[in-house]
C-alpha cells in the first residue's frame, strides 16, 4: 500500500546503487560529496536565474574564518600544553595534547572542505541543502570525548594523591 518512488531504501539512505562501484566517498558520513544520496538528487533547474546576493559569499567566508579560528585556538592550547607541561605529568600531557592536535587539524580541514563545497554551490546556484548536519556533531563529539577522558584521568590522579596523603597520617 505505498506510493512507488522508484528508489529502494538503500538508495534513499545514500547507499551505492547496485552495479556502480565508482562511489569512493563515504556517502553516509559526508552526504554532500556522494552522488548517490538524498541531498544530491537531481533537481529541476529554476526557469529564471537565481539571484545570489553578495552577502552570501561573505557569510560563507565568515563561517570559514570562524571554523579556522576554532581550529587554531585548539591547536594553540595543545601546543601550550606540550610546551609548558611539567616533568612530573609530562607523559599524560603529551598524550592529551597529541589527542587534541588531530582534532584541531580535522576542524581546519573540515572548514576548508565546507567552504569550498558551499562556494561551489553558490557559484552553480544549486538549490537544496547547504548545511552539513553531521560534521560538527562528529568533531564536537571527538573533542568532548578527549575532554571527558582528561577530566576522568585528573579525577583519578586527585583521588590517588588524596589516598597517599591520607595513608601518611
Amino acid at each position: 500500500g505505498g506510493v512507488e518512488s522508484g528508489m529502494d531504501d538503500e538508495e534513499m539512505l545514500g547507499g551505492v546503487e547496485s552495479g556502480s562501484g565508482d562511489d569512493t566517498c563515504i556517502g553516509w558520513l559526508f552526504p554532500f560529496c556522494s552522488s548517490n544520496n538524498v541531498y544530491y538528487q537531481s533537481v529541476v533547474a529554476p526557469t529564471s536565474v537565481q539571484k545570489i546576493e553578495p552577502k552570501l559569499f561573505f557569510a560563507n567566508e565568515r563561517t570559514y574564518l570562524h571554523w579556522l579560528h576554532a581550529g587554531t585556538t585548539l591547536y594553540t592550547i595543545a601546543a601550550g600544553i606540550l610546551t609548558f607541561a611539567d616533568k612530573k605529568n609530562a607523559n599524560w600531557a603529551h598524550v592529551y595534547a597529541m589527542a587534541l592536535l588531530p582534532i584541531s587539524l580535522a576542524i581546519c580541514l573540515y572548514a576548508l572542505h565546507v567552504f569550498l563545497w558551499r562556494a561551489d554551490r553558490i557559484k552553480t546556484r544549486v538549490p537544496g541543502r547547504w548545511d552539513d548536519p553531521r560534521g560538527p556533531i562528529i568533531l564536537g563529539s571527538a573533542l568532548v570525548a578527549v575532554l571527558v577522558v582528561n577530566f576522568v584521568a585528573k579525577l583519578f590522579e586527585i583521588a590517588r594523591y588524596n589516598k597517599s596523603q591520607w595513608e601518611e597520617f
